[in-house]
């Protein structure tokens, strides 16, 4: 019989911590041996790359751009995108319909996205409790029922529709942004030694760092991973620097590949390798500032094994963001640069909202979605979009295997034959549903940069202006 996968993961940790490392890897073993297949939310068991595909072929990326966007469901973000699963209302506690209204992708209204919000919202699988949660600033008592004008995100639109869109992707945890960076390179929010992780963003002014930069004092809610859903949570608060928590960037460095995290402040919640102590920052050279650097890198033949991209407030997708709405464009000059260079031949592109947002979304996995396990209290959220695009990508294709967002983790795995982190990465899929290698290559075709050339954007001044604040 295997143990409930959090126990099994914290007991993995503290087993680590004691330097018990064989029997860390014989109980992660055993409980692998125990499942036919990692899968995510009851999806089908898909197999490795080793099993699929000849690790061989040369039509495998050497590189991985992983692009962070921010706050949005599937419903809202893509709620008229053809052929996906989206649903145009939703229901309050009384039972009655509320349409989904269109509202601008700059809209100044931001629905909470606390995991107190997700508890709310989510109502045990009844989905009623959205018009519970209100927005800051006010956007009345049915703001959260809303959708994003499609004239907004065409070139999102046109991603999806061109290259491959995964549609019952969730996000790996139910809270908000700090914590959801986090388990996009660690696939976790823990650190070896403790049963807590880290579950909320610091109530700190919008101008203090927010990481391990910050201020002495400064503390973040945690959650505790051995309580049943929905947790008990910030019981206990500590720093928001992390000790000791395994990423996939150790992986990556110790392969002897290379890596690049670009951001807009190394003090923001979204910066997740400045939230564990032992990336070093501000003095990690490989946390690069500003984040339109990684066009000049594409330029000069610099862009590392593995990228991720993380953008500047307004161009965010952020609502209530300073000017706002400058998302798209971001995206698109950024695969533009791939694509227009010498490495879309051997290039993976991911872009991934990191949390929902406190926005409607209806997929509750055949009414069976994972915060019904009582044995884990935090992790498996709504659906995030995620879009995969590159040469050997499925065109036009639409994946309805229920995953989350740490799948994206689990490809670079496989793709460049590293270990499995063992946390979320372990119980979904590793993306290899929306590739074919053997495919004759797509032809790149540009996005549309709202107007601005890639010189233009490459020479854009640093935005001093912080990242909202959730």
């Amino acid at each position: 019989m295997s143990l409930p996968g959090p126990f099994v993961r914290i007991i993995v940790r503290r087993l680590t911590s004691l330097g018990l490392f064989g029997l860390a890897a014989a109980l992660l073993s055993a409980c692998a041996s125990s499942q036919s297949a990692p899968s995510a939310a009851g999806g089908a068991p898909l197999t490795p790359f080793a099993k699929r595909l000849s690790l061989g072929s040369s039509n495998l990326p050497t590189h991985v751009v992983v692009i962070v966007q921010e706050n949005r469901s599937v419903d809202n973000l893509f709620q008229q995108l053809p052929g996906i699963d989206t649903q145009n209302y939703g229901l309050n506690k009384k039972g009655k319909k509320i349409a989904l209204t269109a509202e601008p992708l700059a809209w100044p209204a931001d629905p909470s996205h606390a995991h107190a919000a997700f508890v709310t919202e989510f109502d045990n699988g009844k989905l009623d409790g959205f018009a519970q949660e209100k927005c800051s600033p006010d956007c009345g008592t049915d703001g959260a029922y809303s959708y994003v004008e499609p004239s907004d995100v065409t070139q999102y639109y046109a991603m999806a529709e061109q290259y491959a869109f995964a549609e019952h992707n969730l996000q790996p945890n139910e809270g908000p942004s700090m914590p959801g960076h986090i388990y996009m390179i660690a696939a976790e929010s823990g650190q070896p030694g403790s049963t807590w992780y880290l579950s909320e963003n610091p109530k700190t002014a919008p101008k203090t760092a927010k990481n391990c930069l910050a201020p002495a004092g400064t503390t973040d809610g945690f959650i505790n991973m051995t309580t049943a859903y929905p947790g008990v949570e910030n019981a206990t608060y500590a720093s928001p620097c992390l000790n000791g928590t395994p990423t996939i960037i150790d992986e990556i460095a110790s392969a002897g590949l290379t890596w690049k995290y670009y951001t807009p402040n190394i003090g923001n919640l979204w910066t997740a390798p400045c939230n564990i102590s032992k990336y070093g920052c501000p003095n990690n050279p490989n946390v690069i500032t500003p984040q339109t650097q990684v066009l000049t890198d594409i330029a000069n033949g610099a862009l590392a094994n593995v990228s991720w991209v993380i953008p500047s407030a307004p161009d965010s997708d952020h609502p209530v963001s300073k000017g706002g709405g400058g998302g798209p464009a971001w995206v698109s000059s950024v695969v533009d640069a791939i694509g227009q260079s010498q490495y879309w031949q051997n290039t993976a592109i991911f872009v991934v909202w990191d949390d929902w947002g406190g926005w409607y979304d209806h997929y509750t996995n055949g009414n069976n979605h994972p915060a019904s396990n009582p044995t884990d209290p935090y992790e498996y959220g709504f659906r995030v979009p995620l879009i995969a695009i590159g040469p050997y990508v499925r065109p036009g294709y639409i994946s309805s295997t229920p995953r989350n967002s740490t799948s994206i983790l689990h490809f670079i795995e496989d793709n460049f034959g590293l270990a499995s982190l063992g946390y979320l990465d372990s119980q979904t899929d590793d993306l290899g549903e929306l590739f074919n290698f053997a495919q004759n290559p797509n032809p790149f075709q540009p996005f549309d940069m709202g107007g601005m050339t890639l010189q233009e954007r490459r020479m854009q001044p640093p935005d001093p202006r912080p990242v909202d604040s959730d």
